[in-house]
């Protein structure tokens, strides 16, 4: 790590890390049993200035010569506390937010991007649906052309921030017989009428991160909110947005050190026959193979965050992280709680709340086997 983080970024991360410390690990248990959006440390974290890390000054932002390495930092250390809050985050600061910078007008920029980089906003970014998860080229949601703009129809499910969000870009097509090619994308404001939030989805893990169902009736969007080119927008933002594979291992990896942490201090802690479980050597080659796998994902996420940095590709390493990262942490949550044993089972200590929570970035943003495809392609398998 010490090749991979200058002094800037060093700096960066004991702030974000004593914020997490301070603020995010004493509420984190609660979060999670309570499964409510944390308004209040959202908006802290907004006037901190967190959320402006990828973009320029002028919308408020940060304006960092390394804005992905500072991100990946952000979210590693964010779920080190609370995986769920870190979710949040990830989607409101990164896929939710680009859309509009990176194909929204000047208006739509003062209007939505401002206020979320603020934390006066949430946002979401919309694109699966019940039969278009993987295979977003069969997505249904309709945009149809009217005068002075479009009319949505359809539904999205699994939408991360998705009943609390302000604003939400949702992928619709617009001509079904071009399939991938045809699909738009559009910004909805959460007010706009035939628009709703149909229900919010319960689930065994990130319990604070909201996930819910959308519906969309009707729903007018002016052309101003229409992002992107006539034609492959959606494919621009899968370019565009590849970088998220990063940040969601960087989410894997922060949830792996809080478990590996959390095993190492039980193990010195807690006896049996006389001494430290720690002293027992099926406990230590578990300590050390979990220290092995974190480290091992820490060294390459941080590589393909540099990469990106650099305007180098990062289709596979991004792909690659997020399989190494992902199937690693949840293999080092699976170690920590057999170091706890039977307290490992019980509700009071959070390692239980770690494992749950590793079966998110193994899913989220595009499930492990969807990555070695990826990278299966890539190498013209």
């Amino acid at each position: 790590m010490d090749l991979l983080l200058d002094q800037d970024l060093w700096e960066f991360q004991s702030h974000i890390a004593r914020w997490v410390d301070e603020r995010l690990v004493p509420q984190a248990d609660a979060l999670d049993r309570a499964g409510e959006f944390p308004r209040e440390l959202f908006g802290e974290l907004g006037k901190l200035g967190y959320y402006g890390i990828l973009y320029p000054e002028q919308y408020g932002g940060s304006a960092l010569e390394k804005p992905y390495l500072h991100y990946t930092v952000l979210c590693e250390e964010l779920a080190r506390g609370s995986m769920g809050f870190a979710a949040i985050v990830g989607m409101h600061a990164s896929a939710a937010t680009h859309t509009i910078f990176a194909w929204g007008s000047e208006s739509l920029r003062q209007r939505y991007l401002v206020p979320a980089i603020r934390g006066e906003m949430v946002g979401a970014f919309a694109l699966t649906e019940p039969n278009a998860g993987s295979d977003a080229a069969a997505i249904r949601t309709r945009a149809l052309k009217v005068e002075g703009g479009w009319r949505l129809n359809g539904s999205k499910i699994f939408t991360s921030n998705g009943t609390i969000a302000d604003f939400i870009t949702v992928a619709a097509t617009t001509d079904p017989q071009k399939k991938a090619r045809g699909i738009g994308l559009f910004l909805v404001d959460a007010k706009t009428p035939g628009f709703r939030a149909s229900r919010r989805l319960e689930k065994f893990t990130t319990h604070c991160s909201d996930t819910a169902e959308l519906m969309l009736d009707e729903v007018f969007v002016p052309d101003e909110c229409r992002l992107g080119a006539e034609e492959g927008s959606v494919l621009s933002a899968y370019k565009a947005l590849t970088i998220d594979r990063i940040f969601t291992a960087a989410l894997a990896i922060g949830t792996g050190r809080a478990a590996y942490d959390a095993a190492l201090k039980y193990a010195k802690e807690r006896e049996q026959f006389g001494q430290p479980i720690a002293k027992f050597q099926a406990v230590q080659f578990k300590l050390v193979d979990m220290l092995a796998q974190l480290e091992q994902a820490r060294l390459y996420t941080y590589h393909a965050a540099s990469l990106a940095d650099r305007g180098q590709p990062i289709t596979i390493e991004a792909a690659l992280s997020k399989i190494i990262a992902a199937d690693g942490c949840n293999q080092i949550c699976q170690k920590a709680l057999n170091i706890f044993g039977g307290y490992g089972l019980m509700n009071e200590f959070p390692v239980q709340r770690y494992l749950r929570d590793s079966y998110f970035p193994m899913i989220g943003g595009g499930t492990s086997d969807i990555m070695r495809l990826i990278v299966a392609r890539q190498l013209g398998l």
